[in-house]
Parts: C-alpha cells; sequence; structure tokens
C-alpha cells in the first residue's frame, strides 16, 4: 500500500472546514458583540447668573471680582441673608436681600472699589434654571 498525500491532505482540508462550521454554529449570544449602553445624559447646566455686578455698577471690577460679586448675589438671594465678598486688586462688597415677594426679591449691593461705594438695586426671581435678575 502506498500512501497518498493528495488523499490525506483533501481530508485534512474537509475537517478543517468542518470545524469552523461547527464552531460557527457553537456561538453564544454571550459571545456576540454587545452595543454599548446609551449612559444617561446629565441635565444641562443652569446659565450662569448675571447679577448687578455685570451692569454698570461693576464696570470697575475684573472678571474674579465680577464672579466673587455674582455668587454673594446668589447665596443673598437664596438664604435672605446679607452676604459679602472679596474681589481681586482690593475690590470688595455685600449684598443686602429684602423680604421675599412671592418668587421674587429686591436686593441692594454695595461694590467698593479704591475705597469708594457704589450701590445698586434690583429685583431677582426665582425660576427653574436659578435666579434671574429682572430689569
Amino acid at each position: 500500500m502506498q500512501f497518498d498525500w493528495r488523499c490525506s491532505l483533501a481530508r485534512a482540508g474537509f475537517a478543517l472546514t468542518v470545524l469552523m462550521s461547527l464552531s460557527a454554529c457553537n456561538s453564544t449570544p454571550a459571545e456576540a458583540p454587545v452595543a454599548a449602553a446609551a449612559a444617561p445624559s446629565a441635565p444641562p447646566a443652569p446659565p450662569p447668573y448675571v447679577g448687578l455686578a455685570n451692569g454698570s455698577l461693576g464696570q470697575a471690577l475684573d472678571a474674579g471680582s465680577k464672579s466673587a460679586a455674582n455668587k454673594a448675589e446668589v447665596a443673598a438671594l437664596a438664604s435672605g441673608e446679607r452676604k459679602t465678598w472679596r474681589g481681586e486688586n482690593g475690590a470688595y462688597g455685600y449684598v443686602a436681600p429684602g423680604a421675599p415677594s412671592g418668587d421674587c426679591r429686591e436686593i441692594t449691593h454695595t461694590v467698593y472699589v479704591n475705597g469708594r461705594p457704589n450701590v445698586g438695586k434690583g429685583t431677582a426671581c426665582k425660576s427653574a434654571d436659578g435666579w434671574k435678575l429682572n430689569g
């Protein structure tokens, strides 16, 4: 009996084809690609508060001082208590909120630049996005 390498090669190729076909049949859902779950999106951040310091009251203030002044306004509006702030370059001030009237409060904001006081008054109302200065 003589060895026929062509016949052995054909059998090996056939066996390989069968094995590959069978392995495809054995795939399970766990092996299937899984689509990435969509992460829940966070609600959008409320817009930044634009307070009295962003108007003529704060025209001599730098950006850091305006930010400190606006944070003090929001804190005073939310708490109903007087809040002080100190900014950059020696500027400072305080916010005195009035009594609430529904969802609104009057505020008086005093800003000191170079030791000179400047006073601004306004009314802010609470909305779904936070406090908003009216007028």
